[in-house]
């Protein structure tokens, strides 16, 4: 991998960065393959967000795509950040949470009758404090259903609600480019003039927990669990009962036709969350039809990352003002070699057309990522959301083209290091 000086130290599974300190973390110090469950040693910590950096970021998932891609087991779209022992976790893509319990996960043993056997169910999200998501894509919400319910068993809000943010509602459907005539799928609900089928994170939330009811209802009655609607705070980025558009901003009209300058106009960053770790920053970026979407900036005492979520290159400058002199920026990327191979010759009115025009608008590619984070002014770019999930990794590192900082291809679990060691705060 290549890479350069900067502030910043990466910890990573199986590869040594050359110029970066690495860590090797048995046992996730072993190939994609096999892995052994993972048991912890009486009084065991978990694995990652050990080291001595007060604040460190794990990549959970790097893939992105709605698709599993072939030859890889990449998790979709996924991290979480630490700041001493809290928690915060941006995006839940598929296969996420179980990269967080590999990660994390940790429990108290004890031998009887010389057999080994776990004590009370572990508790690793008990300093889980908000989750964050970017944009309501499924890869990077598939597992959203899961930490709803699972999460409340392994402590999430224990010590405190847990408030989850993200987008509101869209307020219409995405132009219809493939000629589509199907059903047209309704988030229904008890006020016929609410029902929409673009729901925002609130009512989806809602919806989640209509829908797997008869779990939820055995979990709280029969095993004990929290009582979740109660625990957790949902709060919409727009809403502005909670986290209110910046002054000036006009919110798109849904009647009238809307261009990438409608849904991503140029604006400052905003704050959405603040505590005493860090604050919270937002932006709108261009995911094309996918309004609203965010990128996210997070500032603690060590330095600063940013989450670029999807996008494509051009945001009318907003991820270069959020991301300006960051240490760390978490950047979405698609395989351009795979672009042109996969969609050579295709026109419009092919039957891939609609996707291809996707990929091209709504992501950006190998060959621009470099650029855009040169524009930042950001000391390491860190590829994720890669797609394919099984390009080469000689063909991502084409990416460092245009940018003279470090170059980082995230990989699931690796951990990053933020500003100098210097022990980690409590909780």
């Amino acid at each position: 991998m290549r890479s350069k000086s900067g502030k910043g130290t990466v910890i990573a599974r199986r590869r040594v960065l050359k110029g970066v300190a690495a860590l090797a973390l048995a046992p996730l110090a072993m190939g994609f393959g096999a892995r052994p469950a993972y048991a912890a040693d009486p009084g065991d910590a978990p694995k990652l967000g050990t080291s001595d950096y007060t604040t460190r970021l794990v990549l959970l998932g790097t893939t992105g795509g709605m698709t599993w891609w072939p030859g890889s087991n990449r998790a979709s779209n996924s991290q979480v950040l630490l700041v001493g022992d809290a928690m915060y976790l941006i995006d839940l893509g598929w296969g996420s949470l179980a990269r967080l319990a590999e990660g994390f996960n940790f429990g108290h043993f004890a031998t009887v009758d010389g057999q080994r056997t776990q004590l009370e169910l572990s508790s690793f999200m008990a300093n889980m404090r908000a989750v964050f998501i970017t944009h309501l894509h499924m890869d990077h919400l598939g597992d959203y259903p899961t930490f709803l319910e699972i999460g409340a068993r392994a402590g999430y809000a224990e010590k405190q609600p847990l408030i989850i943010i993200g987008p509101g509602g869209r307020g219409r459907l995405e132009e219809n480019r493939s000629g589509y005539t199907g059903t047209v799928l309704q988030a229904e609900t008890c006020n016929p003039p609410l029902a929409t089928p673009t729901p925002g994170t609130k009512m989806m939330t809602d919806h989640i927990l209509q829908a797997f009811a008869q779990t939820f209802n055995n979990c709280t009655h029969d095993e004990g669990y929290p009582d979740i609607p109660k625990i957790i705070d949902v709060r919409e980025i727009g809403d502005p009962k909670t986290i209110p558009w910046p002054a000036g901003f006009v919110i798109p009209d849904p009647t009238r036709p809307w261009t990438s300058d409608v849904t991503c106009p140029a604006m400052d960053p905003f704050e959405i969350y603040k505590d005493d770790r860090l604050r919270v920053t937002a932006i709108l970026v261009d995911h094309y039809e996918v309004y609203p979407s965010f990128a996210f900036r997070f500032d603690t005492a060590d330095g600063s990352v940013v989450i670029s979520g999807d996008t494509g290159p051009d945001t009318r400058g907003n991820l270069q003002k959020l991301a300006r002199g960051a240490d760390v920026l978490v950047h979405e990327v698609i395989d351009d070699f795979w672009i042109k191979t996969c969609y050579k010759d295709v026109k419009e009115g092919d039957p891939t057309w609609p996707l291809y025009h996707h990929c091209i608008t709504a992501h950006t590619s190998t060959a621009d990522v470099g650029k855009v984070a040169e524009q930042c002014g950001v000391k390491t770019l860190v590829l994720s959301h890669i797609a394919p999930a099984n390009a080469p990794v000689s063909r991502l590192q084409l990416a460092q083209k245009g940018f003279s900082g470090k170059l980082i291809v995230g990989e699931d679990l690796m951990e990053i290091g933020v500003g100098a060691p210097q022990g980690r705060a409590k909780a």
